[in-house]
């Protein structure tokens, strides 16, 4: 897919005709990456904004001495998604780490200071680019505050485990289906995390739901349609899909 085909899908750009599109289509160099690569670290200068064009990329806390693992990831980015937002607010540093969390990534780099200079010589452009900006970055600000434990008021939280056994069960596409569902009208205030394994090895891929007021209901061997279903049935309509729950980890 070529880069403007991109643009027209994310957001932020959604408000731009081909001709704007073109221009900042010129901006962007496309870097591919495999499992387990990193784009950033946190702390690093935030010289780019990044557009995910294909796979999943993982945002995560790495804590000082430590290799850095599924278990740390805050939030899971899939395609037309842009990553990097402190490229554009000082003191111009990255805040988490991002890594390539599926067999291959590829994204769309868009140097700061170019995108800075193209801005500005196009106020027009600017407007329609920020004003969007800022609605995206709130809605992720949200999302990225119900998937913190320090988060507790979320009415619905989903675990997607992710452990080593859940990766190779097929998690990752479970995590996919989750966070496109949790971004559904209606559905804002659900919340979408990782987490270790349960011990359940043969069960995987798990997923725990969590409602507020309700016990958490721990499902087995899902897919990415079974996730679907989830967020359908029991999510929105509190129909608990008896059929894939676990036994003995509902509480």
């Amino acid at each position: 897919m070529a880069a403007i085909d991109v643009l027209k899908q994310v957001e932020t750009f959604q408000a731009l005709n081909d001709d704007e599109l073109s221009e900042i289509d010129k901006l962007t160099v496309e870097k591919q990456f495999a499992y387990g690569d990193r784009l950033f670290k946190d702390g690093d200068a935030a010289t780019h904004l990044w557009i995910v064009k294909e796979g999943i990329i993982d945002l995560r806390f790495d804590l000082p001495g430590r290799e850095s693992s599924e278990e740390s990831t805050l939030s899971s980015i899939t395609a037309n998604k842009i990553i990097g937002w402190s490229s554009l607010v000082s003191p111009y540093k990255y805040k988490l780490s991002s890594y390539c969390a599926s067999s291959r990534c590829k994204v769309l780099a868009i140097d700061r200071d170019l995108f800075y200079e193209f801005l500005t010589e196009h106020p027009k452009i600017g407007y329609k680019v920020i004003s969007a900006m800022l609605r995206v970055v709130g809605k992720r600000f949200q999302q990225l505050q119900g998937a913190s434990d320090e988060a507790p008021l979320a009415p619905v939280k989903v675990t997607v485990h992710m452990a080593t056994c859940g990766i190779v069960a097929g998690a990752r596409d479970v995590m996919k289906a989750a966070i496109e569902s949790a971004t559904r009208p209606g559905l804002e205030r659900v919340s979408v995390t990782s987490g270790g394994c349960l011990g359940k090895c043969a069960t995987e891929p798990n997923v725990t739901v969590e409602i507020q007021h309700q016990g958490a209901v721990v499902y087995q061997k899902m897919n990415a349609e079974k996730m679907r279903r989830v967020f359908d049935e029991h999510i929105a309509k509190g129909r608990v899909l008896s059929d894939w729950v676990l036994e003995g980890e509902n509480r």
